[in-house]
């Protein structure tokens, strides 16, 4: 429950928690914690002891038994089976970023137990999402014996029987939502398909991973083996966005170590390349440094680039690649760049001429290897879910972004009857369509919107974890605060309001000057404050001694060597 307020200058509604006295009293007397921290841990939904107990220890420990997957028996036997006959395995991946480390995975386990290893990501323009048939005819000619797929296969009906037609068997690990039909593997190791896995959000990595744990508890080999393998799995979870909760917190928290301690020659040169320092990688480094590097080699070119790269053990090739993704990723940011202009002004047009819930924007001048990330950025700054499409000698691909409460997927399927394919979950979706459908389609999704998506919806909303005063702030706080780390979907970096702080000065920093930097000031204390993007407001409402409330996130600001406690400006609403 929360309690609303008037926008701020970013007319976003401050949504602010209510404090659960008795239960705040209860965690804090148990687990022997602040009470801020135990407020922080029931805005996240937990609000039992023993829970909580879970979600800030966030032991490796806790990590499920990957047999309560019921095919994995049959996965494991099947890939040992192939292995002692010395049978050639192919893994088959995707080629975003939980694809090419589901790929990089389950082929640095395998590779210790055969060399009959290959490895297969099909490329995005040629091939598209998921198994295709002429994958399976090379597979064949080649002898494979065995395909296990990563972070794809749950929709791949047709394909699968063709390669079983081959006489080769298929192995589907996957975490995308199942369709009506399901392909008759061998085995299928998917939460959101086997009823009896509890936790339904891994990622492609982190299913992947869970075969590779059961790989390592049949073989009664040293589990301490596999957490070095993590960095792959927090890369790629975070890549992915799941929900940073339940086994998930456990592996990205305990990855992002092993990212920092990586010794793979392929992660240092990227991580070098990006400009970031080992020991100081977190989500945000990862989102934006390490990620866009990875995803941009499938969205221009060959996303085997990045896989070798994560896979090499030569220091010179891994600095060769590294740097070849870079100059990718900055041809990608130029191409999105523009696209991105192009839509956002149609998308201005779609809301007010046309009043779409649901923005669906096309065009044949768009590369189809960057509308994900296009759809993303609208969703972001519209509120709305987008679909932004690609088309392409009458056959158009688009990538759609969802909001809390429209389902995507589900709304996908019931336009499916003017879709050549579509796939995804609940937050994001792909699909394929006929460029002439397109107005059809544009209709009937928003036809449906109407009874999922209400015009509060639309409004965007700031959740806000607490009403603090500037005198609490400080480097206890902030260390109560990073117990609550790794921050992301689901267990969101916490928010924080201040009512009547007094600005007491104001400049404008950065390259471009498009960051404001304030001082806040209370009684003899003053705080220094930055707001990201938000240098437009500087002149339009501060004057010295302005009175205003805020809304921010609490930070420690590293700097020549000192720590100073910083807040993170997330919206400003004046008082007069």
């Amino acid at each position: 429950m929360c309690e609303k307020r008037e926008r701020g200058i970013n007319k976003i509604d401050w949504c602010i928690s209510k404090e659960n006295k008795k239960l705040q009293s209860e965690l804090s007397k148990e687990l022997n914690i602040s009470p801020i921290l135990a407020q922080l841990l029931i805005n996240r939904g937990t609000k039992e002891v023993l829970s909580a107990r879970r979600f800030l220890k966030a032991d490796l420990k806790d990590l499920r038994d990957p047999y309560i997957f019921q095919d994995m028996e049959k996965a494991v036997d099947k890939i040992l089976s192939a292995i002692n006959n010395d049978e050639r395995i192919l893994i088959y991946g995707d080629y975003d970023v939980d694809g090419i480390t589901s790929v990089a995975l389950l082929f640095s386990i395998l590779r210790e137990f055969t060399t009959n290893l290959y490895y297969y990501i099909p490329n995005r323009f040629q091939e598209g999402y998921g198994l295709n048939e002429e994958a399976i005819d090379i597979a064949f000619k080649n002898n494979i014996r065995l395909i296990i797929t990563v972070d794809c296969g749950i929709s791949s009906v047709s394909e699968i029987e063709k390669a079983n037609n081959y006489g080769i068997d298929v192995i589907v690990t996957d975490h995308h939502q199942p369709q009506k039909d399901i392909p008759s593997a061998i085995a299928i190791i998917n939460p959101k398909y086997d009823t009896n896995y509890p936790f339904k959000e891994l990622a492609g990595v982190g299913v992947g991973f869970k075969v590779a744990q059961a790989l390592y508890s049949k073989l009664k080999k040293n589990q301490d083996d596999l957490w070095s393998l993590l960095d792959y799995v927090a890369l790629g979870s975070i890549a992915d966005s799941v929900p940073f909760i339940d086994e998930n917190r456990i592996l990205i928290k305990y990855g992002l170590k092993a990212l920092n301690q990586t010794k793979k020659e392929g992660l240092k040169a990227l991580i070098m390349e990006s400009g970031v320092n080992c020991g100081d990688l977190g989500t945000k480094e990862v989102n934006f440094a390490l990620a866009p590097r990875i995803n941009a080699a499938g969205r221009l070119g060959d996303s085997k680039l990045a896989l070798e790269l994560l896979l090499t053990d030569s220091e010179y090739k891994a600095k060769h690649l590294s740097r070849k993704l870079t100059e990718i990723n900055k041809h990608r940011q130029e191409i999105g760049d523009n696209i991105l202009r192009e839509a956002r002004e149609l998308a201005s047009i779609q809301i007010k001429e046309e009043d779409n819930k649901v923005l669906v924007l096309a065009s044949e001048n768009w590369n189809q290897g960057v509308v994900g990330i296009i759809a993303s950025r609208l969703t972001d700054e519209f509120n709305r879910p987008a679909i932004v499409i690609s088309k392409k000698d009458g056959i158009a691909k688009g990538s759609g972004r969802s909001i809390k409460g429209f389902h995507l997927y589900k709304v996908l399927e019931s336009c499916q009857d003017i879709l050549i394919n579509f796939g995804g979950h609940e937050l994001a979706a792909g699909i394929t369509i006929e460029s002439n459908k397109i107005p059809e389609f544009k209709l009937r999704i928003n036809e449906i919107s109407q009874d999922f998506i209400k015009e509060d919806d639309l409004n965007p909303e700031l959740k806000i974890d607490a009403q603090i005063s500037l005198r609490n702030i400080n480097f206890g706080l902030v260390k109560d605060i990073n117990v609550l780390e790794p921050f992301g979907v689901g267990n969101p970096q916490p928010v924080f309001c201040s009512y009547k702080n007094i600005i007491s000065d104001w400049r404008l920093v950065g390259e471009k000057r498009e960051h404001l930097k304030i001082k806040i000031k209370e009684e003899n204390r003053t705080l220094e404050g930055i707001g990201f993007k938000l240098s437009r407001i500087g002149n339009q409402i501060f004057s010295e001694n302005k009175v205003v409330d805020l809304a921010f996130n609490i930070e420690l600001n590293k700097w020549n060597g000192t720590e100073n406690v910083q807040l993170n400006i997330k919206d400003i609403k004046t008082i007069f």
